[in-house]
């Protein structure tokens, strides 16, 4: 009584996608999951039914279940983590950037630099998008990409990751990046693929299934 809500209902996303599998010719995990619970369940009702006193192995598709389903709930819970902070990482850079044209600084939204653009950046203010020093020395905090927490010093010529901090200093720096292709946003993207595949473990599991 206790077994069998566990094998037929907590496991029913593992038979379903097993069944799925089975149509496209393929074995994975879920299905070994599925023909191992079921199998253990299935052998039991007939112990009951036809051969009393025999073991019986309800408790191993309970217990299997129980541990699979606790670590997929893990598992998803250290991804919306992992999510959640890089929403976090990305609402740290910064929205408006102080582009020079002609000699006068016009503030636009970051979204609007274009490589090449030369943009000024004032002490305590976020680096607005990738790119290189052209002018001015400054100490700049990388902590948030790096985790050094000493600030790196800056001069012409050193490139400098958008969202970053200048510390003390006036820079002007050329934009060699911007949008997807920022430090930033190459981070952000790697996490979601890396969300998104399976582990080795998992391939090989697959491959052996």
């Amino acid at each position: 009584a206790l077994a069998t809500p566990v094998v037929l209902w907590a496991v029913w996303p593992f038979h379903r996608a097993a069944a799925l599998n089975l149509r496209h010719g393929a074995a994975t995990m879920d299905t070994l999951i599925s023909i191992g619970t079921l199998a253990a369940w299935a052998w039991s009702a007939t112990v009951v039914v036809a051969f009393p006193g025999e073991h019986m192995y309800f408790e191993v598709g309970a217990v299997t279940t129980t541990l699979i389903l606790l670590g997929r709930f893990l598992e998803a819970r250290a991804r919306r983590r992992s999510s959640a902070a890089i929403r976090v990482l990305l609402q740290l850079g910064a929205k408006e950037a102080r582009v020079l044209r002609d000699g006068e600084e016009v503030l636009v939204p970051v979204e609007e630099l274009s490589v090449g653009d030369r943009f000024l950046v004032r002490p305590g203010e976020k680096i607005a998008t990738d790119g290189i020093v052209e002018a001015g020395t400054s100490a700049v905090d990388q902590s948030m990409l790096t985790g050094e927490s000493v600030p790196v010093e800056v001069e012409p010529g050193i490139e400098v990751a958008g969202a970053t901090i200048n510390t003390d200093g006036r820079l002007v720096v050329r934009a060699t990046k911007v949008g997807a292709e920022t430090a930033l946003a190459q981070i952000a993207r790697l996490v979601a693929e890396a969300q998104a595949g399976k582990a080795p473990i998992q391939r090989l599991v697959d491959r052996l299934s």
